[in-house]
């Protein structure tokens, strides 16, 4: 059984006061003059920059209705359709690790209606871009929310979440996830994160490099663009202490012509595992300068940034924590996923990045969903995501999970993420789960 909460790493984020937002939903805000409440918002305020920031790319707007193009296994679905909208990046410098839910979700509902759908209601997916831009994204939940008349959007990409997820909220909307990776998931109700929670996220990075990567010395890399990216070390260098490896951090920037100097900084500092929290473009490059200088330690990514960039490099091996299943996964359900994608998806662009973490969302909708009335609304799918208890979808999700109406989801909730490898050019999927409970 997977551990649902942290004891240790959770309760330093008790003690959190709600309040009563204009949009009528309970707020979950940390305590007043609560220094640890304060400083874990800030982490995940950093944790999310550093999420967020997982290479560029760009990608094409889509608005795509589903339907199977293939025979079907099961009666056709009959009923109301249930509506559901998606948010993504499919343009801009995130579109590379973001625009996996355009792919993800119309195969998603071409194979739950080839299936007889959900509870007998086939399944429209209507996608929107972001375009990494908060006016564009606002824009495209208004045209969800008001013009499209979804029941819940998926947030395939939460880079700008912030923009909209009030007005979604105050008007019934369930989001679901997706990527997780700011810290409105855990202080607003009527959020339903699927995922590894972004601060006990931190700490998996550790866990990750000390048990698979056996790291001695741990080099933390984070974005100097950002003042709040430097946070994440504040939590990761009194853990490093309790776990007996030698810590250190360095400020990268992502814009930087040449990496040989703090290469040859982290060599002569004799750092055998390097966690790259900085664009997975610059990484890449970083990776590729150290490399140059005959230096090739055990490299940290996510799932997220898993991605062409990586494995494009010759002789490397990476390691990770996975806040959603890995693609290649060992596992049903992760076959299940793989199948469906390679009869139902257009195009390839559906292995790694932010695809499970839209089929991990998806999944969990279908699954609350699944004794749903003849006329489905808002407030059903709401209702039906709050009866989610303790369910970790057979194996899919890396925690149990649970949502409890009228309350956000906890930082520490969903403290343990499965692990992504990049060995001998192929991505891989070592066997297990670390947790940020057991630190």
């Amino acid at each position: 059984m997977k551990p649902r909460t942290s004891s240790r790493v959770a309760g330093k984020w008790k003690g959190a006061a709600v309040r009563r937002g204009s949009d009528g939903h309970s707020h979950r805000r940390p305590a007043a003059g609560g220094r640890n409440g304060l400083l874990v918002a800030a982490l995940a305020a950093a944790t999310a920059l550093v999420l967020a920031a997982c290479g560029g790319g760009t990608g094409s707007s889509s608005a795509a209705s589903s339907g199977s193009g293939s025979p079907s296994s099961g009666p056709a679905p009959t009923g109301s359709p249930i509506t559901i909208g998606v948010i993504s990046s499919l343009s801009g410098s995130q579109a590379s690790s973001s625009n996996q839910a355009d792919t993800v979700a119309p195969a998603w509902a071409a194979w739950v209606n080839a299936n007889g759908g959900i509870n007998g209601h086939p399944v429209k997916i209507i996608s929107e871009d972001d375009g990494g831009d908060p006016a564009k994204a606002q824009a495209a939940e208004k045209k969800l929310v008001d013009q499209d008349q979804v029941l819940a959007i998926l947030v395939g990409s939460d880079n700008l979440i912030s923009a909209y997820d009030d007005d979604a909220l105050a008007k019934g909307v369930a989001l679901v996830s997706g990527a997780a990776n700011l810290g409105d998931w855990y202080q607003k109700a009527g959020m339903f994160p699927t995922v590894t929670d972004v601060v006990s996220g931190q700490v998996d990075q550790l866990l990750v490099a000390q048990k698979y990567g056996h790291t001695k010395k741990f080099a933390n890399l984070y974005c100097s663009e950002v003042a709040a990216c430097a946070l994440g070390t504040q939590l990761q260098k009194p853990i490093a202490d309790k776990m007996n490896v030698a810590y250190t951090s360095l400020a990268v920037s992502s814009t930087a012509t040449s990496y040989t100097a703090q290469c040859l900084q982290l060599q002569q500092q004799k750092v055998d595992y390097v966690q790259l929290n900085f664009t997975t473009a610059a990484a890449a490059k970083f990776i590729q300068d150290c490399q140059a200088q005959s230096y090739n330690p055990t490299w940290g990514a996510t799932e997220q940034s898993i991605g062409k960039d990586y494995l494009d490099i010759q002789g490397i091996t990476v390691y990770g924590p996975a806040f959603a299943f890995p693609s290649v996964a060992d596992s049903p359900s992760a076959k299940t996923f793989r199948d469906a994608m390679g009869t139902y998806a257009k195009g390839d662009n559906w292995r790694e990045g932010s695809a499970s973490f839209a089929w991990t969302g998806l999944e969990t909708l279908r699954k609350a969903l699944a004794d749903v009335g003849a006329s489905p609304t808002r407030q059903d799918v709401v209702t039906a995501l709050n009866t989610v208890k303790d369910d970790d979808l057979g194996g899919l999700l890396a925690n149990k999970v649970t949502f409890t109406a009228g309350q956000s989801v906890q930082f520490g909730a969903h403290p343990c993420a499965f692990v992504v490898a990049i060995k001998n050019g192929k991505t891989q999927a070592p066997a297990g789960t670390v947790c940020a409970s057991a630190t």
